[in-house]
């Protein structure tokens, strides 16, 4: 869900273990010293944040992450005139231990530290995607895996104790069950963690072997799945909103922006182009049917 609280956007991702996740404009950014129990990772998107921690003055330029550890204190002072904007996630400890445990295979204790300020345009594209996949309703999937790409890359690239990714692949066969399942609950809005679980696998390594094997991640190839059964749905005649609906999407809007990102048109273009614009949906087929078998009654 998500608040506007004068310029900025606050969001809780309940799918994602109660992430919290926040759109801010600060144009006269002083923050008194204070810690969270949590990790904060901020993206600047434009301006520079300013703040004081471990002793020293930091500078994220836009383009920047800029990190706080959990309960390490720290305040945010002005950078010149300009202010900043930023968008940033708090996960909790727990959650950034079991992205370190799926990466690397061992059980990891304690708290991993990150530096200040991170120069990596990679986990900013991650964090772009991340916000974007929130905002657009993406499904549960699709957010899981979002957050443990960004977090695995974090522990990976710059957690201050070095988390090596091992290089186990899982077998094909596991692989191809988590294709099935995917498949058999298209519909659904599949967990992560869960596919993982029933596979006996990290979720790390699946994202990592499925999309070696497949071509895509596992969200990408279920949002696939979805696209080419509602071409099969819309060609026999079936309205793009009851399709949306059938196939797990939030709304006809949803399925117009993945089918046309995908197929190249729209889906009401498809339907007519495909010939099922002129035939009757399954509903309204049934409904023409049943008025049928009223009025041979009165007769």
């Amino acid at each position: 869900m998500g608040r506007v609280d004068g310029r900025s956007r606050i969001r809780i991702d309940e799918d994602l273990g109660g992430l919290e996740l926040i759109e801010a404009v600060h144009e006269r950014p002083c923050f008194a010293r204070h810690a969270h129990p949590t990790y904060a990772l901020g993206l600047v998107q434009w301006g520079a944040n300013r703040f004081r921690y471990r002793g020293a003055s930091h500078v994220a330029p836009a383009g920047a992450l800029c990190t706080v550890t959990p309960d390490e204190a720290h305040a945010v002072e002005p950078a010149g005139g300009a202010g900043f904007a930023y968008r940033c996630l708090y996960p909790q400890v727990e959650m950034m231990r079991l992205a370190a445990e799926s990466v690397s295979g061992k059980r990891v204790t304690g708290t991993l530290a990150l530096p200040p300020v991170i120069e990596d345009a990679a986990a900013a594209r991650s964090i772009r995607a991340l916000f974007e996949a929130e905002e657009a309703g993406a499904p549960r999937l699709a957010r899981e895996a979002s957050l443990l790409a960004l977090l695995a890359r974090i522990v990976v690239r710059h957690a201050t104790a070095p988390i090596v990714p091992r290089t186990h692949t899982p077998a094909a066969a596991a692989l191809a069950r988590a294709r099935d399942y995917l498949a058999e609950h298209c519909s659904e809005n599949v967990s992560l963690a869960r596919l993982a679980a029933m596979l006996g696998l990290d979720p790390f390594a699946l994202l990592r072997g499925f999309s070696r094997v497949y071509g895509l991640p596992p969200h990408a190839w279920l949002l696939q799945e979805r696209v080419r059964r509602a071409q099969s749905l819309l060609r026999t005649g079936r309205p793009p909103a009851e399709v949306a609906v059938e196939l797990g999407f939030a709304d006809q809007s949803h399925l117009t922006r993945h089918f046309k990102r995908i197929v190249g048109v729209t889906p009401g273009r498809y339907r007519a182009g495909a010939g099922g614009e002129g035939r009757p949906s399954r509903v309204r087929a049934g409904a023409v049917a049943r008025a049928g078998e009223h009025a041979g009654r009165r007769k």
